[in-house]
């Protein structure tokens, strides 16, 4: 399911009686399930290599434990995730943390990762 404006999205199999059966349960719940998809499309798609294991943004103001006042969380989120996608892609690139402190640094704001480096890179993918 994508969410198109107000408007859902989906594709599923014509012979398939049990998904029609889950198509109109969503129906009836169509305002959870935009909600649902609107939140879902608020967290951005993860770099490769990195797994989302939680996304639980803080309300700012968030103090860092180095120097730092985080007063949006969501675009420090979506900053942090940027650098990591440039350093996994790039492991000389310069992004003026190491990748542990990244990872720790979206910790403190709410967001858990891990990061697989045995991974070859490739696009990152969203799941609609």
């Amino acid at each position: 399911m994508v969410l198109d404006g107000e408007r859902i999205r989906y594709r599923i199999p014509t012979d398939n009686p049990e998904m029609h059966a889950l198509l109109e349960a969503a129906r009836a719940e169509k305002q959870a399930v935009l909600n649902y998809l609107r939140a879902r499309d608020a967290i951005p798609a993860m770099p490769h290599g990195v797994r989302l294991m939680e996304w639980n943004l803080k309300e700012p103001p968030v103090c860092l434990e180095v120097y730092s006042v985080v007063t949006d969380t969501t675009k420090f989120a979506r900053s942090t995730l940027g650098q990591i996608r440039r350093l996994l892609e790039n492991p000389q690139a310069i992004v003026g943390w190491t990748l542990p402190q990244l990872i720790d640094r979206l910790a403190q704001v709410g967001v858990i990762v891990e990061a697989n480096l045995s991974e070859k890179p490739r696009r990152p993918r969203r799941y609609y």
